[in-house]
């Protein structure tokens, strides 16, 4: 009976492969990354790596149906393999098939049941759709075998914080650093939450990130959101300098900058930040929507105007736009 079950699988597997070789044929794509990589399948069309190295590529550039395909394919070379499984659920995930993405862990951990990481991507993807509790056991079944382990503390910590139960979000999160010190998303999370509990405690755990990272945007915003928030509207300004000295790509900094000057009458210093980001990001509705308030109050309402038709081409059931294209409008008629 063992040798029938094996000439049997042999054959499905034989059967398969033939299947993966019988598809490849692809066209160039103009892409020379994506076009290399096709290029190894074709001259090596049973190696599952080049389906995998390709639908990589795939995935980076958001082409989650080829990306599916490809991965598919190395699965059906080589079913053993979990990077395959992972990278599949990212594509399925990302593609809006939720239901997919989880079956496919489920299937790598009917192979490899006590495997780590990919206990810990069932447990996000859990945490994704919002199964809270079913993730939150998922991560004590590492934490049963691997108790200090910090990723799944750091998972439960969100499941936690979804879940509004906030002490228990704290205690997790705490663990998790304890055992993992540089989680900067751990530290910044935990300011977060001591900042929803009025706890001054939050600027310690904002700082504790900038200075795992200090050349990171992120820690640094979040800070200034809480100063902002609280007062301290002078040192939110600064920090968000800061970051654009650094990290001239990141929006948020341009557009809360922006916001807080205009609530001090600097309009100057707005209409500045609100119109870089409209140079850097022509598609974002808000630079446009603020720069257009700054030209509102400033007086010239034509130029508020096409801003305004700008923000609305964007994001065409904008209320606030709508309403202040109202205004703007009704004083361009009483100028004649």
């Amino acid at each position: 009976m063992k040798y029938i079950l094996a000439i049997v699988v042999a054959a499905t597997i034989l059967a398969c492969k033939g299947d993966v070789k019988q598809k490849v044929g692809y066209q160039k794509t103009g892409d020379e990354i994506i076009d290399a990589l096709s290029q190894q399948i074709e001259n090596a069309p049973l190696v599952p790596q080049h389906y995998y190295k390709r639908a990589s590529a795939l995935y980076e550039r958001e082409d989650y149906a080829l990306a599916i395909d490809d991965l598919n394919k190395a699965l059906a070379i080589d079913s053993l393999n979990p990077d395959y499984y992972h990278l599949l659920a990212d594509s399925y995930m990302d593609y809006y098939r939720s239901r997919e993405a989880l079956e496919t862990m489920r299937s790598v951990l009917k192979i490899y049941p006590d495997r780590v990481p990919s206990l810990l991507k069932l447990a996000e993807l859990e945490y994704i759709v919002e199964r809270h509790d079913v993730s939150i056991y998922n991560c004590n079944l590492i934490l049963k075998d691997n108790p200090q382990n910090a990723e799944a503390f750091f998972m439960i910590g969100l499941n936690f914080r979804a879940l509004k139960e906030v002490d228990k979000a704290i205690g997790a999160l705490q663990t998790a650093v304890e055992f993992e010190p540089d989680l900067i998303d751990a530290w910044m999370i935990l300011g977060d939450l001591y900042a929803e509990k009025g706890d001054k405690k939050a600027i310690d755990y904002y700082n504790s990130a900038i200075l795992l990272a200090p050349t990171k945007a992120e820690p640094r915003h979040s800070k200034a959101y809480y100063l902002q928030n609280n007062g301290d509207i002078p040192g939110a300004i600064e920090l968000y300098r800061d970051i654009v000295v650094t990290n001239p790509e990141y929006s948020m900094a341009y557009l809360n900058s922006g916001i807080l000057y205009l609530q001090q009458d600097s309009l100057d210093r707005a209409y500045e930040q609100f119109d870089i980001l409209a140079g850097r990001e022509p598609q974002n509705a808000n630079a446009y929507f603020y720069r257009a308030q700054v030209q509102f109050i400033r007086g010239d309402m034509a130029a508020a105007k096409m801003d305004l038709q700008n923000t609305l081409r964007l994001s065409p059931d904008d209320a606030q736009a709508l309403e202040l294209l109202k205004d703007v409008e009704k004083e361009l008629a009483e100028q004649g």
